[in-house]
């Protein structure tokens, strides 16, 4: 490859080759904050299906719950439970010497642009591992299952600043959300699914996933977010509220898959994505 007044072609470690046969239709260099260069290629692609996923002996399109939360940052219904990696907190001590070496450095000296570059790689390399492990993850779900179903968060409301009383509780718990990266992974399981003939279910975020008692339905109090445990006053089933929510997720959004599914002329997919928010109310009445 070699760009305008080059007599010779860039040294360049390609992460995966072009498509055979594809002309590219735009090529963009950047510079990140770590000062590292990247090529973008432009190209038209057409990607496979994957072929579809059923329950062992049946038709039935097999269907995961997936709860995101900060103990754990993905739970499934089947118990599964993936353990937040906490970036910004491994790498906390790091990070705050730098920033301090930074600050005693004279503006605009050398010295202080160099402690400038080691924090660029230091975010670079936290934001690269970040981004490898949620696409490792959302490749497996996307592979493994039919169905994927999730609750829309309103990330933005969740990140309301911290003020007044118990505001570094807020403030803690702010990080640990942006530092979960909940809106890459959901961005991730869309376009996948999209890619590979998935559907994806988004459940309203007023669903009670985590107060509703996968077992007999019934709908219990409030939650604080450090109950982690709670036993259902009609039944006496013992929950994990993680757990219990990615189950009700689950059920919900199949309920909502079908409800669509079953409207559909013969022979035609599911959409890539379902969302309960976009369904008629007098719709979802009727399939409960």
């Amino acid at each position: 490859m070699k760009l305008a007044l080059q007599s010779e072609p860039l040294e360049v470690r390609w992460s995966r080759p072009l498509p055979a046969g594809v002309v590219p239709v735009r090529l963009t260099v950047s510079r990140d904050r770590a000062g590292r260069f990247f090529v973008a290629f432009l190209v038209e692609e057409v990607i496979a299906l994957l072929p579809e996923v059923f329950v062992a002996g049946t038709r039935e399109p097999r269907a995961v719950g997936v709860d995101l939360g900060l103990a754990s940052l993905v739970t499934l219904d089947d118990g599964t439970k993936m353990d937040h990696p906490r970036l910004l907190r491994r790498y906390a001590d790091q990070l705050a010497r730098l920033q301090r070496e930074l600050h005693r450095k004279k503006l605009r000296s050398k010295n202080r642009e160099k402690v400038r570059r080691k924090i660029g790689r230091l975010y670079a390399l936290i934001s690269d591992v970040r981004r490898d492990m949620l696409d490792q993850l959302t490749t497996r779900l996307v592979r493994e299952n039919q169905v994927l179903v999730v609750e829309d968060l309103s990330i933005v409301t969740l990140l309301t600043p911290a003020t007044g009383k118990g505001r570094r509780r807020k403030a803690r718990l702010n990080s640990s959300i942006r530092d979960a990266s909940w809106g890459a992974l959901l961005r991730q399981l869309k376009y996948k699914c999209e890619w590979y003939g998935r559907t994806l279910v988004i459940v309203d975020r007023f669903f009670p996933s985590t107060r509703r008692c996968s077992g007999c339905h019934a709908k219990g109090p409030k939650l604080d977010v450090s109950v982690r445990e709670w036993a259902c006053a009609e039944c006496g089933a013992v929950h994990d509220r993680d757990v219990n929510a990615a189950v009700n997720l689950r059920d919900e959004g199949m309920r909502l898959y079908w409800l669509v599914a079953s409207a559909l002329p013969p022979g035609r997919a599911a959409p890539s994505v379902l969302r309960a928010s976009e369904l008629l109310p007098d719709e979802v009445a009727a399939a409960s």
